[in-house]
């Protein structure tokens, strides 16, 4: 019973060993990581990796689930605009995936079928309906807007994390402005933009 006990105890930290390892490996790498390098950084051989994660989409699931759980739990601040609310919720997220490659890799690389994806678009599709019932009465975003436009348009912001060469916050900031001007309503776009210097 010792003998087995200890190679449960050993089982569950060469787990653990292998999460955190992967979890650095992948946010810096993304889905193309190699196997290898996660094996030798978590100090396990590669068959000890396989044998608790026998594919890769099983590692990566292990990783990002945490994260991805965390985006689709977010929502909108109480206490703003849809607008402004929209913006803080956008670059919250973008924030979020720019340092994680794999979790973008998850969003943007798998069919609109998958489990992780679908999640995501409906979470997203709820918050936008939040903001669309929020903009009812503050008018703060353009009349045409959909719950699906907005969800999709963070979407497409996560493919833009994905290629910036230059994820920066002002970088980040610039991308959400951007997809922001096709959702808020004209006559509130400008004055509640960030206010940014000239140089």
């Amino acid at each position: 019973m010792t003998g087995e006990r200890r190679q449960r105890r050993d089982a569950v930290a060469n787990r653990a060993r292998i999460i955190e390892a992967a979890a650095q490996v992948l946010r810096e790498e993304g889905m193309g990581a190699d196997m290898r390098q996660i094996a030798a950084a978590s100090g396990v051989g590669i068959g000890t990796l396989y044998r608790h994660f026998p594919t890769r989409d099983d590692l990566v699931h292990a990783v990002t689930g945490t994260d991805l759980a965390a985006l689709a739990n977010a929502g909108l601040s109480a206490d703003k605009t849809a607008a402004d609310a929209l913006r803080e919720f956008f670059t919250g997220a973008i924030a979020q995936l720019v340092d994680n490659r794999a979790m973008v890799d998850v969003l943007t690389g798998g069919s609109p079928a998958d489990e992780d994806v679908q999640r995501c678009i409906a979470h997203l599709t709820r918050v936008g309906q939040d903001a669309v019932d929020r903009a009812r009465h503050d008018h703060s975003l353009a009349a045409d807007v959909t719950a699906s436009d907005i969800a999709y348009q963070l979407m497409g912001l996560a493919r833009v994390a994905q290629l910036l060469p230059d994820p920066s916050p002002s970088t980040v900031t610039r991308h959400v402005e951007l997809a922001l001007r096709g959702l808020i309503a004209s006559d509130v776009a400008v004055s509640s933009r960030p206010a940014t210097t000239s140089t």
